[in-house]
């Protein structure tokens, strides 16, 4: 399970290649071919995005969501109102706005002052470009891994996972996931720079984010350790200092976020503080179980439906794709990442129903699948079944709110 790392692209920017060719013009042919080589997964997600979306925007009609804005939900409002206002805590009734972390709320007033498109506009189209760009991510980790079939596929399986719909949401998600994923490439190429810049904006997204940052961060230093005397350029990575870069820069962002927010608070756990007004936090292993055990007899959250059972399947079949990702000898960041941000999840369930949007974070599970799917030689019968699963979530996405009582969060 070793970091991979394919022939064509060992150099990384600045590196011994850079003696030939400036880095920019590099990273720029890279990024063209990876462009050309990815459109037909970017596709293949839009238009399944497209699809669920159009079935979630008929069956909610009447419902209040055209009312409303079709891709705004319950936490969008804070968004919105931190993109118009900033971090004042006087402009809520409840909860606290230090939770929602700062990029992309500081992204949605940018667009919103050079285009003059509302803030709800702005972040709607932030997220699309950032979940297209992360399918593209995909796209690569699945090639670089297996296959560009399973790239592709990989990708449009995303797209099928249950609160899929938050994807095309005024939320931070698919902003956050894709900075996660293009750094995990990035790393899987040793691009050490690009890993440090992508993991300290990642920070400063969503506190999902400590996963990626533990991973990079423990990349870093293996990496260093395993040039330990040895300061000069070489092949398989650069110069010495990139590394010590994609070691220390990541933090920084999360670090320097929650540094304000204690500030602000007056305390060094003022995010935890935060998190407690809204009812978040960490629970304890008795408490996850128990959760898992109400969800199998159908009575989490006093009712049984569809959300209730999916949540307990997906909290149950995580451990059983883990597996798969070790037994299939996945390179071994992308293992640690998931593990990591899997135990960060099950420890901090609140809402039961909203477990799955937490899931979306976790696609290197998507892989094995993948991998399976990409062997099938009819593919007629494959993408017939992913236009089924498309129909199916804008369905789900349509039913968790207005039929079952739970929550798009």
């Amino acid at each position: 399970m070793s970091t991979v790392v394919a022939a064509d692209d060992q150099a990384s920017p600045g590196g011994p290649a850079a003696g030939r060719t400036p880095w920019p013009r590099t990273a720029a042919r890279r990024a063209r071919r990876s462009a050309l080589r990815a459109w037909p997964a970017v596709g293949l997600y839009l238009s399944i995005r497209a699809v669920s979306t159009a079935v979630f925007a008929i069956l909610s009609a009447g419902h209040g969501y055209a009312q409303r804005g079709l891709f705004v939900f319950v936490d969008s409002g804070w968004y919105r109102l931190i993109a118009e206002h900033g971090y004042n805590t006087h402009l809520a009734r409840f909860g606290s706005p230090f939770p929602f972390f700062p990029l992309y709320p500081g992204l949605m007033r940018l667009v919103h002052e050079v285009t003059g498109l509302s803030v709800d506009v702005a972040g709607v189209i932030i997220t699309w470009i950032a979940a297209a760009a992360c399918a593209w991510a995909l796209y690569e980790i699945g090639r670089l891994v297996r296959d560009a079939r399973t790239g592709v596929i990989f990708a449009a399986l995303w797209a099928l996972m249950p609160s899929a719909v938050i994807e095309g949401a005024s939320y931070a998600d698919a902003l956050a996931i894709c900075l996660s994923a293009w750094a995990l490439y990035a790393l899987l190429r040793r691009w050490w720079v690009a890993v440090g810049i992508l993991g300290f904006f990642a920070g400063l997204t969503r506190p999902t984010a400590n996963a990626l940052v533990a991973t990079v961060c423990l990349a870093a230093l293996i990496e260093l350790v395993r040039r330990r005397g040895h300061a000069r350029d070489d092949a398989s990575g650069g110069a010495v200092w990139r590394p010590w870069f994609a070691l220390v820069v990541p933090p920084l962002g999360m670090i320097g976020y929650l540094a304000y927010v204690a500030q602000r608070m007056g305390s060094l756990t003022g995010y935890l503080k935060a998190q407690k007004q809204w009812g978040t936090g960490f629970s304890n292993v008795q408490n996850v179980l128990h959760r898992v055990h109400e969800g199998m007899l159908g009575t989490a959250a006093g009712y049984q439906n569809y959300p209730t059972l999916i949540t307990t399947a997906l909290l149950l079949a995580v451990p059983v794709l883990i597996v798969l990702l070790i037994l299939q000898r996945v390179p071994w960041p992308l293992i640690f990442y998931t593990v990591l941000l899997a135990a960060v999840v099950y420890a901090s369930i609140h809402v039961y129903t909203v477990v799955p949007r937490e899931f979306l974070a976790l696609f290197p599970l998507l892989l094995p699948l993948a991998s399976s799917l990409a062997k099938v030689h009819r593919r007629p019968a494959v993408y017939l079944v992913l236009a089924a699963l498309a129909v199916g979530a804008g369905w789900y996405a349509c039913y968790v709110p207005i039929y079952a009582g739970g929550l798009i969060p």
